[in-house]
């Protein structure tokens, strides 16, 4: 039988619809009798990360293979004047500069409501009440546009006590620019605007969450090879760009693994091929497939760990 020291932490990285994959490696993991005493996440890591506080991962591949991209790409185009601005390197020619500066713009334009992100987690999540039925500490990280910071908002084994809902929360973690709208939070009399980090790239997130953690599990929804992704499609250059950031993430989340003094085990379970996926492809076919593969490296990430060759 596999044995992790514990405690044991989870991180779940972002990736829209990739996230089927993860769902199925969480859920793996999981009924295989793996357990975790803090989780992190973003984007849709942290829906994932929601579904595990609340014990409902043996609902993930139902969800997903019921899904239809109507259901949650509602066409509602508006546009945000905030300071939101995209990684860019230092340096760069005049043409360069002028490139960020129209995608900066264009970044403030989103094209869908959150609405239906809204009614599924009022749906699935919300009526299960305050309590989460594991005692878990969970954090939900998104990112504050006027700082340009990870928001990181930290729930005890409840949805309770923060100036930010449960469920603002996790839609603001889920709020990729140009696809779904910031979310407002006032703190300390100072009104922020939050959206999904993963795709940004001006602040890194890190492992730093696990301190005390002697295990910490990164389920990832990228691969190396999404550096270089393909612009292909009507949403060819955001799928280009969004991969890109999701995987130089995933590597400095995972290189951030040297700054714990708990000096945890960290491993990183990531997908054995592409899934197939695009970010906005919220086929259920095609993300019950995903599901599946995920599913398939739980068990072999589990028996790769019992011998040994897990680190």
């Amino acid at each position: 039988m596999f044995k992790f020291r514990r405690p044991v932490g989870l991180f779940l990285c972002g990736g829209g619809a990739l996230g089927a994959w993860q769902s199925g490696v969480l859920a793996g993991l999981v009924r295989q009798g793996l357990h975790f005493d803090a989780v992190a996440g973003f984007s849709i890591g942290s829906l994932n990360g929601a579904a595990y506080c609340y014990d409902k991962t043996g609902d993930l591949k139902r969800l997903w293979k019921g899904l239809k991209p109507e259901r949650i790409l509602k066409f509602r185009p508006r546009y945000y004047n905030i300071p939101l601005e995209l990684y860019q390197q230092d340096g760069g020619s005049l043409a360069t500069k002028l490139s960020f500066f129209v995608q900066n713009q264009l970044a403030r334009l989103t094209l869908f409501s959150d609405r239906p992100v809204y009614d599924f987690l009022n749906d699935w999540l919300a009526r299960s009440g305050p309590q989460f039925p594991r005692n878990i500490k969970f954090y939900v990280i998104s990112h504050a546009v006027e700082t340009k910071l990870p928001y990181i908002v930290r729930f005890d084994g409840s949805t309770q006590g923060h100036n930010l809902s449960f469920t603002d929360a996790l839609v603001a973690s889920s709020a990729i620019p140009t696809i779904f709208p910031p979310v407002p939070v006032e703190e300390h009399g100072r009104r922020y605007h939050l959206v999904d980090g993963g795709v940004i790239g001006i602040a890194t997130i890190n492992l730093s969450l696990f301190e005390g953690c002697r295990t910490v599990i990164m389920i990832s929804n990228s691969r190396p090879e999404d550096v270089d992704f393909p612009r292909e499609g009507p949403f060819g250059y955001f799928e280009h760009k969004a991969r890109r950031m999701l995987a130089i993430h995933t590597q400095k989340i995972y290189e951030s693994r040297v700054f714990i003094k708990s000096e945890p085990d960290v491993h990183l379970i990531k997908p054995p091929a592409d899934l197939g996926l695009d970010l906005l492809e919220f086929d259920g076919e095609k993300c019950a497939r995903a599901y599946d593969i995920g599913e398939a490296e739980a068990g072999n990430f589990l028996r790769r760990a019992e011998q040994g060759e897990e680190r």
